[in-house]
């Protein structure tokens, strides 16, 4: 349980069930302090001019260029120019391989480059998509503690795993408690390669199984492993309304009863365009209340359900239990 000076409540609001009738759902603003959030807004709100005009000349140029048939190599000299790491995030846009760098990048480097580099990678988004990690963390263990103290074993399935960072860190902090087995599935062999090498190093493989593969049929392709938690992180980013919906359907009927869903989606923010133009990564934003749409048309009662975002509101994580 939350101490209560750890939660701010973002907002009320209602959303259509599939009866069509209104539900109440509360959407609450973690402050955690014990995760030691980044809540840094004023550089951002400094640079944000820079950034809209940075913004509208890499748009400008590629409208001009694209009257060619040509696209650039670099979209701006300030950002993938001058920051290799900002090269590799543009150029695996919505891949496992920009997460990771946005995960682990390590601030303090020297030299005008290295400055350039941090400053980017500090960023609101950047400093979400790391909140969002530590609060998947978080609710990821409370769930498998919760399972635990019912069941020997915890059985755990991660859909579009990427890099697995967020399983593969709770798997080995937990290891010597609770007995765990995980299926890790994805469709990029890099990924797949890369998770297994975390798990590896952190002598967790042997309970860890990879597939490489899609949701498109949960029952088949985990061959009868049955999750009581299953995680999907950032793939809604990536799935339009009736995708997501019909996604999240059948990992409900895959679930059993008292088995829960972690999953999250990107709010609409003020960097969208910047990552849309600079970094050519392109998402679907769902405010709080689309999301919440998503999981009560998916068959997730909503009072099973908790919606929170992250310190600096760009992320929603739902976390749905499956009830009676």
């Amino acid at each position: 349980m939350k101490n209560v000076e750890d939660i701010a409540i973002y907002k009320w609001s209602e959303v259509k069930s599939v009866a069509k009738t209104k539900t109440e759902f509360e959407v609450i603003t973690d402050v955690d302090s014990s995760l030691e959030y980044e809540v840094k807004r004023w550089p951002h709100n400094l640079a944000f001019p820079l950034i809209w005009m940075l913004t509208l000349w890499v748009i400008l140029k590629k409208t001009i260029l694209s009257l060619r048939g040509v696209i650039p190599r670099t979209n701006t000299w300030w950002v993938d120019g001058l920051s290799q790491e900002c090269r590799q995030i543009k150029e695996g846009s919505g891949s496992w391989r920009a997460l990771n760098i946005a995960y682990n990048h390590q601030f303090g480097k020297s030299g005008f480059r290295g400055k350039i580099e941090d400053f980017w990678l500090k960023m609101l988004n950047g400093q979400a998509v790391r909140n969002r990690l530590r609060l998947v963390k978080r609710e990821m263990k409370k769930a498998i503690r919760e399972v635990a103290e019912k069941e020997r074993e915890v059985r755990l399935l991660s859909i579009a795993s990427g890099s697995a960072q967020a399983v593969v860190d709770v798997m080995s902090e937990l290891k010597n408690e609770v007995d765990i087995k995980a299926v890790l599935i994805d469709m990029d062999n890099t990924a797949i390669e890369y998770s297994r090498s975390l798990a590896r190093e952190k002598g967790i493989e042997k309970q860890m199984t990879f597939i490489k593969g899609s949701a498109v049929n949960l029952n088949g392709i985990t061959n009868g492993f049955r999750p009581q938690i299953v995680e999907m992180i950032g793939f809604l980013d990536y799935r339009p309304h009736n995708k997501a919906v019909s996604l999240i359907k059948r990992i409900y009927n895959f679930l059993p009863l008292g088995g829960k869903l972690l999953t999250s989606n990107i709010c609409p923010n003020q960097e969208q365009l910047f990552l849309q133009w600079l970094f050519d990564w392109s998402m679907i934003y769902r405010q709080p209340e689309e999301l919440v749409q998503v999981i009560a048309e998916s068959g997730f009662h909503l009072e099973a359900c908790l919606f929170e975002r992250e310190p600096l509101e760009v992320y929603t994580l739902a976390i749905c239990q499956k009830v009676a």
